[in-house]
């Protein structure tokens, strides 16, 4: 026998799918007199259904149905398999949610929202986050340490032309890496160096050998679902990392992009921090909506003024609208409601791609695919011919990433791609992976002819 809170849910349930619940649903009192029921009562069932995304709550508002529920995200409108792009799936966005969270910001802050700010960003955000922060990494976290940024690249971007503490030059690099910075490296003409990475992580004697010997200025690394790899490092090899920072005046800077995506029991990095080397960027872009363009940052205080500087000159002041309506979507628990949703979301992706394919295991085929996170990489032998594979997968409407966009020109690649679960549902990604192997078990028997190259941008 359903309890009273069930019965409210299914009637919800039910009154949303035939359609009669399209916007506002009934207030706490209408419903807790409707069924004869205490007002606690009908708010854990509406705390149920916020957990499965069919409703979310605006603070004095009361309680909305949400645009689109999960059930039809999976209705296909192209043939296109797109395995290539690393964007969230714009139908799972909370374009609604946010934009009821965009005016209540509004409301609430008008004057200082359209008004020239600190570079460090909008004052009740990173408020916000600094408590955030203090329960996730058990640190007090000074608020001046804390900026906002216009996306992680933004963050990065500067850090990179900054002169830091250490007065030391080059750029480290995971190989492979996050593109868009290799590419900023690269029209830069930084000093860079890599440094492989792989299923097992880092060579710890060869990182020392480089932070002892070389002018090394700070190393960039995504230690928890590393694009494009998908991979982590291991609680001790992120301890050592730290560690070999500290003996070697380096710094880290910690791109966290998919943060709130990793289980809890894996830490970041700058948890290890001993001696605050380790700068920690968190995006916000990446797994929420990316024309937000919001990252948040905790900086060394021995760099905060300097940082502060080349910030102000390079944008002057941040964008705000968009930091006063993250904030109150964090507070009135729309944006853990929205990654409860989604992290169940790909994990489920992820695991139908895993089975996948298993299969190249008979094949000596090196590839990494995580139980969660975004992002898959397959490496072949050097004899695999890497165009004529994206091509033929091309013709038959299935997109991947050419790997060799994830490393600096001056790293020896062998054939690779990327994969990613995040513009495909679980049809497509069974259908696409048979097309994917199918290819390659023709292209390891030799039956294709080389075909011209595809310029990817």
């Amino acid at each position: 026998m359903n309890t009273k809170y069930e019965i409210i849910i299914n009637y919800i349930r039910g009154e949303i799918e035939n359609g009669n619940f399209k916007a506002k649903l009934p207030s706490i009192r209408a419903l807790s007199i409707k069924f004869n029921c205490s007002n606690s009562t009908v708010i854990r069932a509406y705390s149920e259904l916020e957990k499965e995304n069919l409703i979310y709550a605006l603070p004095k508002s009361g309680y909305f149905v949400v645009d689109k529920p999960l059930s039809d995200f999976w209705i296909s409108d192209s043939t296109l398999i797109n395995f290539s792009s690393g964007e969230p799936e714009e139908r799972l966005l909370p374009y609604e949610e946010f934009s009821k969270s965009m005016q209540c910001s509004i409301d609430r802050y008008k004057q200082s929202l359209f008004s020239y700010s600190s570079p460090a960003g909008f004052l009740p955000l990173r408020e916000t986050l600094k408590d955030k922060f203090k329960n996730n990494f058990q640190k007090n976290l000074p608020l001046e340490n804390i900026y906002i940024s216009s996306g992680a690249q933004q963050a990065i971007t500067l850090l990179s032309m900054m002169p830091f503490p250490n007065n030391k030059n080059k750029i480290l690099v995971e190989q492979p890496s996050y593109n868009i910075f290799l590419g900023w490296i690269k029209i830069r003409n930084y000093d860079v160096i890599g440094i492989e990475r792989g299923i097992n992580g880092i060579d710890l004697d060869e990182l020392e050998n480089l932070f002892k010997n070389e002018d090394i200025k700070f190393f960039y690394t995504m230690p928890r679902l590393q694009n494009p790899l998908g991979l982590n490092y291991s609680e001790e090899q992120k301890s050592q990392i730290a560690k070999l920072a500290d003996k070697y005046n380096v710094y880290i800077i910690e791109d966290d992009y998919l943060s709130d995506l990793n289980e809890d029991h894996i830490k970041p990095l700058f948890n290890y921090d001993i001696s605050n080397k380790v700068i920690y960027i968190k995006s916000f872009s990446k797994i929420l909506m990316p024309g937000i363009r919001i990252a948040a940052m905790v900086l060394p205080s021995e760099i905060v003024s300097s940082y502060d500087k080349y910030k102000v000159y390079h944008e002057l002041m941040p964008v705000l609208p968009t930091q006063g309506a993250l904030n109150d979507f964090i507070l009135n628990n729309s944006y853990s409601n929205y990654l409860n949703r989604i992290k169940k979301y790909y994990k489920k992706r992820m695991s139908v791609l895993n089975s996948q394919l298993e299969i190249l295991k008979e094949y000596d085929i090196q590839y990494t695919f995580p139980s969660n996170g975004l992002f898959g990489f397959i490496k072949f032998n050097n004899n695999m011919k890497i165009d004529v594979l994206i091509n033929s997968l091309n013709s038959k409407e299935v997109q991947v990433r050419n790997g060799m966009f994830f490393y600096i020109d001056s790293i020896s690649k062998c054939p690779c791609i990327r994969l990613s679960i995040t513009k495909v549902n679980e049809e497509k990604i069974l259908k696409g992976s048979n097309i994917l192997i199918n290819e390659i078990q023709k292209m390891l028997k030799n039956q294709y002819p080389l075909k011209n190259t595809i310029l990817e941008i």
